[in-house]
């Protein structure tokens, strides 16, 4: 499909933000949501900062847009988890949004990310890391949930 892996997943995590911040009152967030959003904030923080620290001491590439590249596959750390930690850690960032701005429709930016990195981005990901690392990267996807 001519849209898979071609945008990057920052970028559009980024735009879905912006978009979310733009489109929205003042933020209404209170007292609880503001906790959940610190909360969220926080484990997007360990989650993307440890997969990132995983892949640079594996020196491995972090561009999702070049498999080729892959040196190694990570399976330790927070890829026990979740097979997308970064994308996970992504996706817990606009759900810390939506919980700051308030209001219902924010929450369109989480599902839209979600849908998008799941059909576009992870999809051929994992068809590639299969053609890549064979038989290791099936059985570590019967072990480890692809979002957690």
């Amino acid at each position: 499909m001519r849209f898979e892996q071609r945008i990057p997943p920052l970028l559009l995590f980024v735009v879905i933000a912006l978009a979310m911040w733009l489109g929205s009152d003042d933020p209404r967030g209170m007292g609880v949501l503001w906790v959940l959003a610190a909360g969220l904030w926080l484990v997007g923080a360990v989650l993307g900062g440890g997969a990132l620290m995983h892949f640079r001491r594996r020196r491995t590439t972090v561009n999702p847009i070049r498999l080729q590249q892959s040196r190694v596959l990570v399976t330790d750390g927070v890829y026990r988890i979740s097979r997308n930690p970064m994308y996970l850690g992504l996706l817990c960032w606009l759900m810390a949004l939506a919980c700051y701005l308030g209001g219902l429709w924010v929450w369109l930016g989480p599902l839209l990310l979600f849908g998008w990195l799941s059909r576009f981005q992870i999809l051929p990901e994992e068809r590639a890391l299969r053609a890549r690392f064979g038989v290791p990267y099936v059985q570590y996807c019967r072990r480890v949930r692809r979002w957690c």
